[in-house]
């Protein structure tokens, strides 16, 4: 008979989402050596190597991927038990995962402290990231809620758009073409295009609407960087103006006129088909979807 304990699910389960021992003990709040125990004496339970370890490179076994699939069932069981105990005892209270795109991190926060005002002994974790991270979370159920761009098609997904999200084109307050009334796209292709790395949302989308490929060599991975490019001169860039609304005010960069931009798209909070919805999860989903003005 197989026997393990939950510290030990907990252990292996954050050391395989993480690929990192220092990095599990730090979100676990243990030390590296009690991580390490706790995977030895996991590994020697069931009888099987659950990880390969070849210097910094960290990946799970056969096995390790099918007793990894179900770390992630029962420590979402037991994380809802807690979330219902919890909004049992108190209805007020609760905690929330909620994981965004770097796009939306300024307006979930405005939205986030006002949902807190309302609801004052809720705690919430807040994790920015990109596209893929966000994907990886919804297939693998690691979060209540993600705030986030188009969602994929061929994921079991519930989806409410709740924002209008705008592309806009930005340059230097000195470029050239804020001269002209508007710009074509093939005069556009001429410039140095900075943009997000291949595979995130705004990309895709541009791509998609416009017909574009960039074959600049300058991809950035943060909407703040961008900015900060276009800033120095280095080139026109693409961003949800929601990104840029106070430096369009203070005229650091201005807004390029072009062809098929502004393209309109959608902010979506999304959750995984099967996933029980905490009440706190679903008070924030029916908030944010009332209150996304808030940009």
């Amino acid at each position: 008979m197989i026997n393990y304990t939950l510290k030990q699910l907990y252990s292996f389960e954050a050391v395989v989402r993480l690929k990192s021992f220092t990095k599990a003990s730090k979100e676990l709040n243990i030390t590296q050596p009690a991580v390490y125990m706790q995977i030895q004496q996991l590994t020697k339970n069931i009888g099987s190597d659950l990880l390969n370890i070849k210097g910094k490179t960290l990946s799970p076994t056969f096995i390790g991927k099918k007793l990894y699939q179900t770390c992630l069932e029962v420590i979402a069981k037991l994380e809802q038990t807690r979330s219902d105990i919890e909004q049992t005892l108190d209805p007020e209270a609760g905690h929330l995962q909620i994981a965004v795109a770097t796009t939306t991190n300024s307006f979930v926060s405005r939205v986030l402290a006002k949902f807190k005002k309302k609801y004052p002994k809720m705690t919430f974790f807040l994790e920015v990231t990109n596209r893929k991270s966000l994907l990886e979370k919804l297939s693998n159920n690691e979060t209540d809620l993600v705030i986030m761009g188009e969602p994929p098609v061929d994921m079991p997904l519930i989806t409410k758009p709740f924002m209008e999200n705008p592309l806009i084109v930005i340059a230097h307050p000195d470029h050239p073409l804020l001269k002209n009334k508007n710009n074509s796209i093939k005069v556009l292709n001429k410039e140095t295009l900075i943009t997000r790395e291949q595979g995130s949302g705004t990309r895709i989308t541009i791509e998609r609407i416009t017909g574009m490929h960039f074959n600049s060599d300058i991809e950035i991975n943060s909407n703040e960087a961008i900015i900060e490019a276009v800033q120095a001169g280095l080139g026109v860039g693409f961003v949800s103006q929601h990104t840029v609304k106070l430096e369009l005010q203070s005229g650091i960069i201005k807004q390029l006129h072009t062809d098929k931009f502004p393209i309109t798209r959608h902010w979506y909070v999304v959750h995984h088909a099967k996933s029980k919805l905490s009440p706190m999860a679903t008070r924030f989903k029916e908030f944010i979807v009332e209150n996304g003005d808030l940009h």
